[in-house]
């Protein structure tokens, strides 16, 4: 009897000790800072899909550049994920490709999301494509157009009843779509257009094969860049009233600037157009996936801006949601969560 009552006070003591233990373990003061945040839903996550495609552009063009660095970024820092630029005619073709689901992920300029999604421009013959979602922006495009300073250029109207030779960019390419336009708006009717690439563009000024030639990019475009270096160059401007009538037939257009220095021998702001270029999706896309590629941006928004200069507009992360079509749900949920909007 005494061995059973010895026993279960030895229970007793045990069951009581653990129970203080654990009472001890729920009100121990934390570390200073400790439990401030939450962990973020899914940082767990792990991608276990195929290979996702990111559509480029042009090779020499920045959209090619940025379509690669996002690959790698998402690669790096999203567990189990592969993620590839790839080469493209650019943001008409991507926007076209992302819509019908033939690629995951493209680069596209404000202004051709806007014309996919509605069925305008480019796209009215397809009809519009609804389903085309953003993940977030990650840099500006910018409308640089190219001479040699011994034209006497400063506008590009100048080259009005001149019967210019101009490279206009890729065929069927937003920098093409976006030359020609800007051409009209400037009264220019008399050119002589080739689609090229925007190296050939650039480097068709240099030897005398074009008058101007186009990008429809970040700025420093790489090619136009080399070329300032061997050749005394001028960026042909807009006026206002010409940039007017380019926002008015699409309102992603904004007035924007080639800044001073951007390109050697270049020491005044050049006015121009510009526009928003983001990464873009499907609305078919798995939510979970579009949340971790919005959260890939904007936590490693420093690294990219660090890497590359044409992704200094991430500085400030609000840039990512300032968009033209939809946010995919997924990347929206995400945005909501960190404060960005509402």
């Amino acid at each position: 009897m005494k061995k059973r009552v010895c026993l279960l006070l030895a229970v007793v003591m045990v069951l009581g000790l653990a129970a203080c233990g654990g009472e001890t373990g729920t009100t121990t003061k934390a570390p200073e800072g400790a439990g401030t945040t939450t962990k973020a839903a899914g940082s767990d996550y792990k991608y276990t899909g195929p290979v996702l495609t990111i559509g480029g552009a042009d090779s020499s063009g920045t959209m090619y550049a940025a379509a690669v660095a996002i690959g790698s970024t998402f690669s790096k820092h999203i567990n189990g994920m592969n993620a590839q630029g790839t080469t493209s005619s650019g943001s008409n073709e991507n926007a076209i490709k992302v819509a019908t689901g033939d690629i995951e992920l493209g680069m596209c300029t404000g202004d051709a999301a806007l014309n996919c999604y509605n069925g305008k421009g480019k796209f009215a013959d397809g009809g519009a494509h609804e389903n085309l979602r953003y993940i977030g922006c990650v840099y500006a495009s910018t409308m640089n157009w190219i001479a040699l300073k011994s034209t006497g250029y400063t506008y590009l109207h100048d080259l009005a009843g001149k019967g210019a030779a101009v490279g206009t960019g890729p065929s069927a390419s937003s920098t093409e779509t976006v030359a020609l336009l800007t051409l009209e708006a400037a009264g220019v009717t008399d050119y002589k257009s080739t689609a090229c690439t925007l190296g050939d563009a650039a480097n068709g000024v240099a030897d005398g094969v074009y008058v101007a030639g186009a990008a429809y990019a970040g700025a420093p475009v790489s090619a136009q860049l080399t070329v300032s270096t061997t050749k005394d160059c001028v960026w042909l401007a807009l006026d206002d009233k010409e940039i007017d009538w380019l926002i008015e037939k699409n309102p992603a257009y904004t007035k924007s600037y080639i800044q001073p220095n951007t390109y050697k021998g270049q020491t005044e702001a050049v006015q121009t157009i510009g526009v928003k270029c983001g990464v873009i999706c499907s609305s078919d896309m798995d939510e979970e996936l579009a949340y971790q590629l919005a959260k890939c941006l904007y936590e490693n928004a420093k690294e990219m801006v660090t890497g590359n200069q044409f992704f200094a507009d991430l500085s400030d992360v609000s840039f990512l949601v300032d968009y033209t079509v939809p946010l995919h749900p997924g990347a929206e949920r995400f945005y909501k969560e960190v404060g960005l909007i509402k």
